[in-house]
């Protein structure tokens, strides 16, 4: 599973701010993987793909463009802070592998 997570936004939306970063769960060990394998299906990227896109948050929130690529297909989310869990502990996950 290829997992891709893009910040932007933000305080002024200054763009050294911004980042993305890529995790291919097939290059972690293997609970690692399983655990973060895991939270992505408590997001239902699937399900959250086919809702409507949220009208954008105040100005200096993050807005996260999330793309999980599993075998033959690939979904794509964009939420916006605050966020909540499943999300948000995904999120926070993914951040620590910058």
């Amino acid at each position: 599973m290829l997992i891709t997570l893009r910040r932007s936004g933000g305080f002024a939306a200054v763009p050294g701010l911004s980042r993305k970063l890529s995790v291919d769960t097939a290059t972690l060990p293997k609970g690692e993987a399983e655990e973060l394998e895991s939270a992505v299906r408590a997001v239902r990227v699937d399900q959250l793909a086919a809702q409507p896109t949220p009208a954008p948050g105040a100005g200096d929130r993050y807005v996260y463009d999330l793309t999980v690529a599993d075998g033959t297909t690939t979904h794509t989310v964009t939420v916006t802070e605050p966020l909540e869990d499943p999300v948000g502990t995904l999120i926070e996950m993914l951040s620590s592998y910058s």
